[in-house]
């Protein structure tokens, strides 16, 4: 009997018959409160807020995927499986490749023209405002936010936290893993109990929030665990909110050349919080002027459902996504979420 390699029509029914069963698919989804559309490359995906052709059988090594915002949409980011990123200035555009099964997330946020930050209210968000503090303390506070975790670091060594800081965990993590100082300062303490060394950290200071960002890679004796991290401040130099990334191309929030997530389109939520840009950074859950922005904002809908209840939020995340937790320093690329 001859192989099946002796006969290119058979060898490609044998393999595509292979991955049809075997259910080797690329799933794109689109989320976001804007509109756009997801193509492919070959093709087979027309994904958007009103096509329905979001999966694709592999039958080729790779596919580029290519996300275009629709008039009054933003393209906000990638997640998932997808690397090779390249987005347009404008970010009505970006491109992708993915070369693997599994989900792909192309997030769409709808934009107006004259988007008011109500700087000069209590409502204003962090873009408002501008460094007080050297970048030299910039730079300090955000090492110190680190070494509170580092297991041999004395724990009364504290950043200079406001009494709201929130912290944002992007999956694979647990998203809001600490409110309020007293909340973020005993979360640092017990994570001491894991030991805790940095193979790398690397901190800057910037002109624009957040005002500080750092590519550090935790040692949990002998694992290695790439994280990226942002910290934004008010004006009396108090860190208000901390987000974090897993430093993987399939996971981070900006482009791959983008290494200090200063370009457009960067998938932040401090810049989108109302009240971090007053000059204490206080946020108020229930005011008028946050429920207003949640309508719009799905993402942060998600913070403030969770910041009204940060324990049993957590603990239900904890429970549900543990097996994502364990994996998390090492992403496959696949969301579980």
């Amino acid at each position: 009997m001859a192989l099946l390699s002796d006969n290119p029509v058979r060898h490609f029914i044998a393999i595509s018959t292979l991955l049809l069963l075997t259910g080797c698919k690329i799933h794109v989804e689109v989320q976001g409160d804007g509109a756009g559309l997801v193509t492919s490359l070959p093709a087979g995906i027309y994904c958007g807020n009103s096509e329905s052709l979001c999966d694709i059988t592999m039958t080729e090594d790779s596919y580029r995927l290519t996300a275009k915002a629709v008039t009054g949409s933003a393209f906000m980011g990638w997640m998932g499986l997808c690397n090779d990123i390249a987005t347009s200035n404008d970010t009505t555009t970006s491109s992708c490749t993915a070369s693997s099964p599994g989900t792909v997330i192309a997030r769409f946020k709808k934009i107006d023209a004259k988007v008011d930050l109500a700087c000069d209210t209590d409502a204003a968000k962090a873009r408002c405002l501008t460094p007080t503090q050297t970048k030299e303390y910039y730079i300090d506070q955000s090492i110190k936010y680190f070494r509170t975790m580092e297991s041999s670091v004395n724990p009364f060594v504290i950043p200079n936290y406001s009494q709201q800081v929130a912290r944002w965990e992007w999956p694979p993590w647990l998203l809001l893993t600490g409110y309020g100082r007293f909340n973020m300062i005993w979360t640092d303490i017990a994570l001491k109990l894991n030991p805790t060394t940095y193979a790398a950290l690397d901190c800057r200071a910037f002109d624009t929030q957040p005002f500080g960002r750092c590519h550090v890679v935790f040692d949990y004796g002998g694992e290695l665990c790439p994280i990226y991290e942002e910290f934004t401040f008010n004006d009396q130099g108090e860190i208000t909110f901390i987000e974090a990334w897993t430093d993987h191309p399939d996971w981070i929030p900006m482009a791959a050349e983008d290494y200090w997530a200063e370009g457009e389109g960067v998938q932040r939520l401090a810049n989108r919080v109302p009240g971090l840009g007053n000059t204490n950074g206080l946020i108020d859950l229930n005011a008028d002027w946050m429920t207003n922005n949640t309508r719009e904002d799905a993402d942060l809908a998600e913070f403030v459902k969770r910041a009204k209840q940060p324990y049993a939020t957590w603990l239900k995340e904890l429970i549900d996504h543990a097996n994502d937790v364990a994996g998390g320093c090492h992403p496959e690329g696949t969301l579980h979420r």
